[in-house]
This record gives C-alpha cells, structure tokens and sequence, in this order.
C-alpha cells in the first residue's frame, strides 16, 4: 500500500495575466459565482480524505488564507516572505520525513479531475512523476510517446503545435523533489519537469473531462458562465447567492445584489453586492463585487470591475 500523498495546492502567484482584478483580490479568491477560485483545488484534494495539506501563499498571503480557511480543514498555510520561493523551491521546502508522493495542484485549475484518478496512474506507470494532461490540438506543451512525456513543445516557436497541455496537475515520487537545490526562487519547469522530460521519466494522465486555466479575464468570464450553464464542475460549498430562470436563459444573484425589472439577459451574474440601475442592461457578463452597473450602461461579454467593462470577448 503507497504511503499517503502530501497535497500542495500552489497558490503564491501574483495572477499578472487577470489584472486589473488581481489588484486587489489574489487569484486564488477571485469569484465564482461568490465561491473562491482555490476552493476547487482545495476541495479535490480534501476529497482523498488523508495526508496533509498545504498551501503556498506570499501575494496578498492574509487575503489568501482568509479567503480559503472555511474550506481548508486542517490545512496548513505557508507564507513565503519577502518573495516567492518558486513552486519547485516550495517543494523543497517541504518536511523531508514524510516519504510518500507529493501531488501539486495550481489553485487557478477549475476541473473535474479526480486526484485518486491520477495516483493511480502514478502507481500504475511508475514514473517518478505523472502530469495530468489534455489533449491540445493547437497550442500544445508537451509531445507524447504512448503513456510518456517525450519532449517541451517551445510555444514561441511552435505556438500552434499539437500534443497535450499541462493542467498544473501533478504527482511526484518524494525522491526526485528530495534532489531539489535550495535556490529561491525555483520554477517546477525548469527545475524538475523538464530534466524529468529530458530524462523519459515523465508520465502522463490523459484527462477527458473539464479542464480550465482561469488565468486571464477572458477565461474568468468563461469559468463564471460554464459554472452558470452548469458544465463545469460545481463548488465543494453551494454557492451563496440564486440562480433565476428569466425569458433568455438564466443568471445569477449573489447576496445583496440586486437589479431592476427587465435589466437582465441570459448569463448575467450579479457577484455579493452588485447593482444594475434601471435602463442599464447586463447579459453574458460577470458584475465584481459591490459594483454598479448605472442607468444607460451595458455589460455584453465582460467583467464589470473597478467602474466600467474591462474588456468585450469575441
């Protein structure tokens, strides 16, 4: 019988990509239907019902905590200061005693994927480490060779290369992260997949199901309305708020949100707090928190953060 897994769900990063959301909420507490983004990652690994857990923090590392303790059990919180230690040097931060696998999670992962799944491709194949992956026809990171990693695709070169993408997903023996240097900060690429890569001691597991990096707005937006249509995976919690039925379809109402008769269309999610004036109108986009759509105004395939549309999707 394995030893149980040491769980790390990665969520240090300064989520540069989502700006300006980022600003002032850390990436790991961004919204989802008033749900945080890492309760997901926190609510799979939880789902193995042993080992331990821990999560990395240093952006905004209070908010971070704050926001994911109700759902964090008996995790621990390690805040990297004055800088990230990388997410390899978190590994090798780690408590060297424990001698199982060490299964890391990217807290910007919403997907169904089942970590027992996983483990036990990891046991199956016996690599030092698995990555979970998913088909990627046009904008692939890795090329595959049967159950193995064979090769880093260079997306600068080959940015619409065909093969398999990284879900920020994966098991490692304690062994190869027990080779780690203490260098801060240490990326997980270049530190340890890679050489692994190089080496042909990488596996794979193929995941078919839901898989989303919540890495940008656009994606955020995407993330909020998969969850709204009831395709992507729901919340370990019930979310907080409503979900109405309208004419169109269907949108969300958080705690206190409010809006005024006939202002909204299908897929307008209205985050705790969020008003529409009469005369504005909000179909297919993502009202931040506390904001106010005024008298006039429209919100299409956006996030109405900070005042105003942060961008219009295609």
């Amino acid at each position: 019988m394995p030893a149980d897994p040491t769980c790390v769900l990665f969520a240090a990063g300064r989520g540069d990509r989502l700006r300006p959301l980022t600003d002032d909420v850390p990436k790991p507490c961004l919204p989802l239907l008033d749900v945080p983004l890492g309760a997901w990652g926190l609510g799979a690994l939880g789902s193995l019902g042993a080992g331990s857990i821990v999560v990395n923090t240093a952006y905004r590392a209070a908010q971070v905590a704050a926001g994911l303790e109700p759902f964090a059990g008996g995790t621990r919180f390690v805040i990297e200061e004055p800088r990230p230690y990388g997410t390899a040097g978190t590994l090798a931060a780690l408590p060297g005693a424990h001698g199982g696998p060490v299964l890391t999670w990217n807290a910007d992962e919403l997907t169904d994927l089942q970590p027992c799944d996983l483990l036990a491709t990891h046991e199956r194949l016996g690599a030092p480490a698995t990555l979970a992956v998913i088909p990627d026809e046009a904008g692939a990171d890795l090329e595959l060779s049967g159950d193995a990693a064979s090769a880093f695709i260079d997306r600068r070169s080959r940015p619409a290369a065909a093969g398999a993408g990284y879900m920020g997903v994966a098991v490692f023996d304690r062994a190869v992260i027990d080779l780690l240097p203490p260098t801060r900060p240490l990326g997980l690429a270049e530190a340890l997949i890679g050489p692994l890569v190089a080496r042909g001691e990488v596996a794979v597991h193929r995941h078919r199901g839901y898989a989303l990096d919540v890495g940008t707005a656009e994606r955020y937006l995407q993330a909020s309305g998969d969850l709204l249509g009831g395709t992507a995976p729901q919340p370990p919690v019930p979310h907080p708020g409503v979900i109405c039925d309208i004419a169109t379809g269907s949108c969300y109402l958080g705690p206190g949100a409010t809006a005024a008769p006939g202002t909204l269309g299908s897929g307008a999610i209205l985050l705790a707090g969020a008003t529409v004036q009469s005369g504005a109108r909000v179909a297919d986009a993502v009202v931040w928190p506390g904001e106010e759509v005024p008298s006039g105004a429209v919100a299409e395939k956006t996030v109405w953060a900070r005042g105003g549309p942060l961008f219009r999707a295609g």
